[in-house]
């Protein structure tokens, strides 16, 4: 490595992302409360589940500071192996949304230091449609410091919303933040097509379209799908990975509608289809989840198996078991990225406009279906078909996923640098 390319890259480079580094451990009476409050509400649950009630069911009682979403872990690991891959950085630190203010820095090294808004849903509407409140303090945060900043695959989250958004879909307050935090950048690239089209006419500079890092997560990681002689076996039973989004009041309000509907449907590949169901563990609070499809007697194991945190390592263990699926249905939009990344079909359950602007982006649109107005027949058909033909739609993926990481390289290379 060229040690002028080294100094040429800065003293550091920053990727601030919404799970970058990691928590603090939990003290002992802090493992041992909350294992005991989600103990008590996962009979409860369970209990109410078998009577066909889930009034109660509240993501709240299964929260804790030890519940980490790997989706964003893998962006920001996604992140930072890119940018090694295309760059000889020094070194590359984490921090996590909202922290920066916890960063010192003197003004010399920072001329010399890049930081890296790192992926996903960084421009967060609230339910009253105003950005979040960090968004001010980033900005105070750039305007404070002379610093080297770029926007990374960011996108737009609206919980709630499936639908297509309208360009200026900020409040005027907020957009004219907006616009001040993309002046004081040197670079931006976005997720999709959507928040291209937001960012866009608040900014000069160009909106360059790259996909979410962390869908280059397994190549990035050498994960390709495993030779697998029982799928040489005639009538083999298909694997189907299984994740319901339980985050958030929204997503809450659509599972405890639709979990009935759910079960129907993966009786009915089991059924029919005899197919076996691995679920996909992207928050902790999802762990009560597969004990209820258990409950109606659907076949399923849980990924990972391990305790209810999980680190930075599980994201490629999580990634490894992702390719080994004939067919993934997703509600965490990480869990439909990262089997995406794996090679594997995948079905969506969208509760933000952030699916569809992903499948939209890979040219599987017709894969997405809203969790709002849930239709189990069509999902189910679909599933179905996918499982019959994979072939053409993992050819499709390689291809699309190929040319949008070339693209998103060549952002970084051209890009990715101190002023």
């Amino acid at each position: 490595m060229n040690a002028n390319k080294v100094i040429m890259y800065g003293a550091q480079t920053i990727v601030y992302g919404a799970e970058a580094e990691s928590h603090e451990a939990l003290t002992l009476v802090e493992r041992v409360r909350f294992a005991a409050r989600r103990y008590y509400h996962g009979s409860r649950d369970a209990a109410r589940f078998r009577a066909g009630d889930v009034s109660k069911l509240d993501y709240q009682n299964y929260e804790g500071r030890d519940a980490i979403n790997l989706g964003d872990v893998a962006i920001a690991e996604s992140t930072t192996a890119l940018i090694k891959h295309a760059l000889p950085i020094a070194d590359i630190s984490p921090i996590n949304w909202g922290r920066l203010d916890q960063h010192e820095i003197n003004d010399i090294d920072a001329k010399k230091t890049m930081l890296i808004f790192s992926g996903s849903g960084y421009f967060f509407l609230n339910p009253d449609g105003r950005l979040a409140e960090r968004i001010k303090d980033d900005l105070a945060y750039l305007q404070e410091h002379t610093i080297s900043a770029f926007f990374f695959g960011v996108g737009l989250n609206k919980p709630g919303q499936t639908t297509a958004i309208k360009p200026s879909g900020f409040h005027p307050e907020d957009a004219a933040m907006v616009a001040k935090l993309l002046e004081r950048v040197q670079g931006i690239s976005v997720r999709d097509a959507t928040t291209q089209s937001i960012l866009t006419p608040l900014t000069s500079k160009p909106v360059v379209l790259i996909s979410d890092p962390a869908l280059h997560f397994c190549h990035l990681m050498g994960i390709q799908k495993p030779f697998d002689k029982k799928h040489l076996a005639e009538n083999a039973p298909p694997i189907i990975g299984v994740n319901f989004s339980f985050h958030g009041k929204n997503s809450t309000a659509l599972l405890k509608k639709n979990l009935q509907a759910y079960c129907d449907v993966l009786l009915k590949l089991q059924h029919e289809n005899g197919a076996e169901f691995r679920y996909f563990v992207h928050y902790g609070t999802e762990n009560v989840l597969p004990k209820l499809l258990a409950q109606r007697g659907i076949k399923i194991k849980k990924i990972p198996t391990g305790t209810q945190r999980a680190g930075a390592g599980d994201t490629v263990a999580l990634a490894r078991e992702y390719a080994k699926l004939d067919l993934h249905i997703g509600g965490m939009l990480h869990s439909c990225i990262l089997a995406t990344s794996a090679g594997t079909p995948c079905l969506a359950l969208a509760y933000d406009i952030k699916h569809q602007g992903f499948f939209d982006l890979m040219g599987l649109s017709e894969n997405c279906f809203s969790a709002a107005n849930f239709n189990p027949d069509a999902l189910y058909l679909r599933a179905i078909d996918l499982l019959a033909n994979p072939a053409q739609v993992r050819a499709h993926i390689a291809a699309r996923r190929n040319q949008l990481e070339m693209e998103t390289l060549n952002f970084i290379t051209h890009q990715l640098k101190p002023s």
